[in-house]
């Protein structure tokens, strides 16, 4: 039986203007309503995940931020928070200092940008009152070092032209204490070892004592594939890559067709137990 159900945002909640559709919104609340336990499960930063659930869902649910680092339960305490070491996060930026890569450093409600194409669309938030633009990834370095200043998340992209150059230099990374996964074609995020989506869910697992395998989770990237994997029920969007679709239970529709929605009225009518 299906109490929990947990949504990614980019491609998956949001659709392709980066929107929540009022049919999915009203298919969370009934959801809720109905006495199932919802989350937002995403890469995304606190102050953007909290303004969907208070312009859009207006609901109350857990927030599981920046791939699972952080957790927020639906009365706003925290219950989980799981910063990269400074050490290896100045480690990734010394290696790629002179590379030319865009590189993304999240705290918790900030997100440090430094682009050298000046593209305004390095990261997926874009550009935002809480995006800032560095100088060069030496600035990046200063700021991981300030005390008290918490880094959750390092995003590196780059041109397609330099994307065979990024992805040898993210391999490289993988003798350091992280966990590397993929939200878009030309992005890598990196959290601290064993952060994870899932690893998140399986917190909120034992806080609310839910089963895992009672959990229903959407997906569309490389970034939701241990959370698909790991509940009993995991949905991949029909735009999601194909390996998320492999690894699926269900494909619903796409983002633009409302498919969280179309699989949530499944579940409320019990078609999915």
């Amino acid at each position: 039986m299906i109490k929990f159900i947990g949504t990614d945002l980019d491609g998956t909640l949001l659709n392709s203007h980066s929107q929540i559709s009022e049919e999915n919104s009203v298919a969370i609340r009934k959801a809720v309503n109905a006495g199932i336990t919802y989350a937002i499960c995403s890469g995304r930063t606190l102050q953007s995940v909290k303004g969907f659930f208070e312009n859009d869902l207006k609901t109350n649910g857990y927030m599981v931020l920046l791939n699972g680092a952080v957790i927020f339960d639906p009365d706003g305490n925290k219950i989980s928070d799981r910063p990269m070491a400074t050490s290896v996060v100045d480690e990734m930026l010394m290696r790629s200092e002179r590379d030319g890569f865009k590189v993304v450093l999240d705290g918790l409600d900030s997100t440090y940008v430094t682009d050298p194409e000046l593209s305004g669309a390095t990261y997926y938030e874009g550009v935002s009152k809480y995006n800032v633009l560095m100088d060069s990834v030496a600035d990046l370095r200063k700021l991981n070092k300030k005390p008290d200043f918490p880094i959750y998340k390092v995003c590196f992209s780059a041109h397609p032209d330099k994307l065979s150059e990024l992805k040898k230099k993210i391999e490289s990374f993988t003798s350091l204490p992280v966990v590397i996964s993929r939200s878009g074609a030309s992005y890598y995020e990196i959290n601290a070892l064993d952060v994870t989506k899932m690893s998140a869910l399986q917190r909120i697992s034992a806080v609310t004592e839910i089963p895992i395998t009672d959990f229903m989770c959407f997906g569309d990237y490389g970034n939701d594939l241990d959370m698909l994997k790991g509940v009993g029920f995991g949905v991949a969007m029909d735009n999601a890559i194909s390996e998320v679709k492999e690894s699926a239970d269900y494909v619903t529709k796409t983002n633009d067709q409302n498919g969280v929605a179309w699989m949530i009225d499944k579940v409320l009518k019990n078609e999915i137990v």
